[in-house]
C-alpha cells in the first residue's frame, strides 16, 4: 500500500495494489474508490484531503 498527496489539488491517493484501475465509484463525501477489471479495489482517492486528514489526526489524538 502506498499513499500520495498532491498539495496543488489537495487530493490524497491511496494505492492498495499495482493493478490497473478500470473504473471508479464515488461513494460520497469526496471519496472515490477505483476498481480493476475484476471489481477489486485498486485505489482510494480522497478529494479535499486536508479536511479529512485534520479530522483523522484529531480523532487519533483523542484516542491516544
Amino acid at each position: 500500500m502506498k499513499g500520495y498527496y498532491d498539495k496543488e489539488t489537495n487530493v490524497l491517493l491511496i494505492r492498495i495494489n499495482d493493478s490497473k484501475p478500470e473504473y471508479g465509484e464515488d461513494i460520497g463525501q469526496g471519496v472515490v474508490v477505483h476498481f480493476d477489471k475484476n471489481g477489486k479495489p485498486v485505489e482510494i482517492e480522497i478529494l479535499d484531503a486536508k479536511k479529512y486528514l485534520a479530522s483523522w489526526i484529531e480523532q487519533a489524538l483523542e484516542v491516544a
